[in-house]
């Protein structure tokens, strides 16, 4: 299924058919290995038909085996239709029963890692009965689909979906707020107010903040709490990137701190905003005048919100915020917006909600987040820092190289030495390094001058083309690459804004290289040719 009419699709899951009865998956992955990592690989057969899949790290990985393996040894090798196992299963938690004893959670982990990238992986034992079961979260839908079609049954394992997608639902994730329901519906957790029998902390420099967006940065947190004063640390406390995040704040002072309390506790967090569409709904190909469609509102939006926001513009006789048609992928690094259906009392009220609303930037939709003093631990007491020569920095964007970062820190005097420090986690935009002055007062200067200040540096120019084999007059989708990995969704709106409305958009997260691709569906194939005209080459906007 693609991206968009035209468009390029959003997955990496190539079908292989026509094999040989008897061919194992170690085949595949010989077969196509050559053409990058893969994630998973399997083999099924059907009557006496053999047929299997493999799944690509990246889209363009699947794309070059694809055009490198299609009609040798007669195979047919095309992209799977979504992937064909997705919707065999309604999220991608694995509940596995009866495990035999001495299970552990890397041989589990190493068991269902055959049928794709494994996420968590927990063994219980049941009191009662003392048996072992366990769950197993996979990275897709189609993993835990194949994994539990191959396992269920062996060794007298019940394997099958869990009953609570425990990735994401019921506000299982750090900070206990929100996640997706039946139907991906986000649900919000219980109420903030009387929700916490832990007591809140002493007034102290230290904040823990709760119901923060899913997938927010720390980049984020910090520009949000740096307005209020001056940050000196921050941490994101994630489950994944579909559940709601929490994070810890430190603050300059608790004088500081105490104002971000004050001005921050129940506003929501403006990676929640964005434009909103709101049109007359259509049923049938007639429309409805009294009510109206909404879309582009943040999936974390509550129908009281709706209610309250459009109610301003005449009496809601009902609303409803639309189930998403597909289940966002877990480890995806954006969260969707979704949709919304109101109706008024009258026409006339859905004619005034449309010009007020139509194509306006909301700030009311989406969690308000809940700024508090964060506990104390038992006899914690932090030193003060000794000032040294010695300084670390982080956030600095990956794939941006270090004489950049010497050249901003050689403002303030002598840098002795300068490293910057491989990234854990593969998936996130920035990076630390270790700077070394000749002497304290310049290191002292670099922090004073530096830190918590965005730093303009030059960007190679973006390239912008059609998306897919279409490069003709009738595609509207384009593809985007060379942009800087710590790029947000909002500044490539503010440089493809201006031909029109953005149908569609979607980062893509190239793993292991230093820059990210975007797919952008504007609403014309000819706002499509001017943008390239316009924009291939040039500079992408950027905060710093």
């Amino acid at each position: 299924k693609g991206y968009g009419s035209g468009g390029k699709v959003t997955h990496a899951n190539v079908f292989i058919g026509s094999l040989a009865e008897g061919t194992s998956e170690a085949t595949l992955k010989d077969a196509f290995s050559p053409y990058g990592m893969i994630k998973s690989c399997y083999v099924r057969n059907k009557g006496d038909q053999t047929y299997g899949f493999c799944e690509f790290n990246t889209v363009s990985e699947a794309e070059a085996a694809i055009a490198g393996m299609a009609g040798k040894n007669d195979w047919v090798v095309k992209f799977a239709n979504n992937d064909a196992w997705d919707d065999e299963v309604p999220h991608s938690n694995v509940y596995i029963g009866n495990m035999t004893e001495g299970t552990t959670e890397a041989s589990l982990r190493a068991t269902c890692g055959t049928y794709g990238t494994v996420e968590s992986c927990t063994v219980k034992t049941d009191t009662e009965t003392g048996k072992n079961y366990g769950f197993v979260k996979f990275s897709t839908q189609a993993a835990a689909s194949r994994a539990i079609a191959a396992l269920n049954g062996n060794d007298g394992w019940t394997v099958k979906a869990a009953n609570n997608d425990t990735g994401g639902g019921g506000g299982k994730g750090w900070g206990g707020k929100g996640g997706w329901s039946d139907g991906w519906v986000w649900q919000p957790g219980p109420s903030t107010r009387n929700d916490d029998s832990r007591p809140e902390g002493p007034p102290s420099d230290n904040l823990y903040v709760k119901d923060l967006p899913p997938g927010i940065t720390e980049d984020e947190v910090f520009a949000a709490f740096s307005k209020v004063g001056q940050v000196v640390d921050c941490y994101v406390l994630r489950w994944d990137n579909l559940s709601a995040c929490a994070a810890l704040v430190r603050m300059a002072s608790t004088e500081q701190a105490t104002r971000a309390k004050s001005q921050l506790s129940g506003t929501i967090h403006e990676s929640c905003f964005g434009p909103i569409s709101v049109k007359n709904q259509e049923k049938n190909g007639e429309k409805l005048e009294d009510h109206v469609y909404v879309k582009g509102i943040h999936c974390t939006t509550s129908e009281d919100q709706l209610r309250s926001i459009f109610g301003k513009y005449g009496t809601v006789m009902w609303c409803r915020i639309l189930p998403l048609p597909f289940r966002a992928g877990a480890g995806s690094s954006s969260v969707p917006d979704v949709a919304a259906l109101v109706q008024f009392a009258s026409p006339e009220e859905a004619t005034t909600a449309i010009s007020a609303m139509d194509g306006k930037v909301a700030t009311e939709f989406g969690a308000p987040m809940v700024v508090r003093f964060a506990e104390e631990k038992a006899n914690a007491k932090r030193p003060a820092p000794t000032p040294n020569n010695n300084l670390y920095v982080k956030g600095w964007p990956v794939g941006f190289p270090e004489f950049l970062l010497q050249s901003e820190f050689q403002k303030c005097g002598n840098v002795v030495r300068l490293r910057l420090l491989d990234n854990p986690d593969p998936e996130y935009p920035t990076c630390a390094a270790l700077v070394q002055m000749s002497r304290v007062e310049e290191a002292t200067m670099a922090v004073t001058a530096l830190h918590g200040r965005p730093l303009q540096v030059p960007l190679p120019p973006m390239r912008v083309k059609f998306a897919g084999k279409d490069q003709g007059a009738d595609n509207s989708n384009l593809y985007v690459t060379s942009l800087p990995r710590t790029m947000t969704e909002s500044q490539i709106r503010q440089s493809f804004s201006k031909f029109g409305e953005i149908e569609r958009l979607k980062l893509l997260t190239q793993q292991g290289k230093p820059e990210t691709h975007a797919l952008v569906q504007l609403s014309s194939p000819q706002a499509a040719a001017a943008a390239i005209r316009e924009l291939d080459g040039s500079t992408p906007a950027f905060k710093g």
